[in-house]
Formats: structure tokens, sequence, C-alpha cells
């Protein structure tokens, strides 16, 4: 699956990834072996294979700046919590700052509404996470609490979706 933006692809990553995975899979704590890359991918791509439309069970795909073979970060849906649909985003920090989350989130909704046909989204952020937060606001996602740790919780539906 490869899914375009202004600026990025993003993509199910393969074999042939072995070393971007390694390098990119944990990025804030560090690379990992080939070998934990190579169960990273295959991960990724069984659990690709449950998702059907209407119902994302877990899509990871590889950030890339279009044209580039250097993965940049992940962004996603979780399905994997009983009856939430999570976006996720997360963006090396040498590339921060540049609109690629937003992009990414903006596509994810895209293909979660337009593509895969799922009635929501859900989100949230670490209350310290400011960009991530603003991301969310601007796609146009309504706070719906807290969790017991005070990170903010995020929410949309296909129908507000469509009328921004």
């Amino acid at each position: 699956m490869e899914l375009y933006t202004k600026d990025l692809c993003l993509r199910t990553v393969n074999g042939e990834d072995i070393d971007e995975v390694a390098r990119m899979w944990k990025f804030e704590q560090g690379t990992i072996s080939a070998e934990e890359a190579q169960k990273a991918i295959e991960y990724m791509q069984n659990n690709h294979k449950k998702n059907k439309t209407g119902c994302i069970y877990h899509l990871c795909l590889a950030v890339l700046k279009k044209h580039q073979s250097s993965i940049i970060g992940w962004c996603g849906l979780d399905g994997t919590s009983a009856g939430k649909l999570h976006i996720f985003y997360s963006i090396d920090p040498a590339y921060r700052n540049r609109g690629y989350a937003t992009q990414c989130a903006e596509r994810l909704l895209s293909y979660a509404f337009d593509e895969a046909k799922v009635p929501f989204v859900n989100g949230g952020c670490d209350k310290d996470n400011i960009a991530s937060y603003k991301v969310m606001k601007k796609l146009g996602m309504k706070q719906d609490g807290f969790e017991k740790n005070g990170d903010p919780l995020f929410f949309i539906e296909e129908k507000t979706y469509h009328m921004k």
C-alpha cells in the first residue's frame, strides 16, 4: 500500500527495507538488530492482512519523503483496542516542524473514511505534546475527555470529517 501527500509517501514496508526498519523502528531509542527488524516487518505484514473494509485491525506505514528511500517516521491506524480506532504518527526529530505529521494525519483520515469506510477515528497525545495536540485540532478532531494521567483524547466521525 502506498498513500501520497504533497511531500510524502506513506507505505508498507517489505524485506528490502530491513536496514531502514532496523534504523527507524524504535528511532527514539536507537537501532535494532536485523533479526528484530525482520520480525517487525512480519508483524506489520501479518497485521495488514487482518484489515478489511469497515474494520482496520492495524495499519502501520513508513513515512518517507517523496522520491527518497530513507524512513523519516511512522504513522497509521490502530484498531487493536476493542471498539476504538486510534490514529498515530511519529516523525524523526530532524524532520519535525515541517508539517509532515499534519500531512500524515490528513491522509490517514482520508484513507480511513473514504477508502476503508470506517465510521470514526480516535486520537490522543501526551499532555505536553503541544504539536500533536495542534495537529488533531487542525484536522477537526474534537477533544473528547482525558486519560487518567491528564493526556487529552480526541474523536472524529466520518460525517463530521466530510463537513469540514
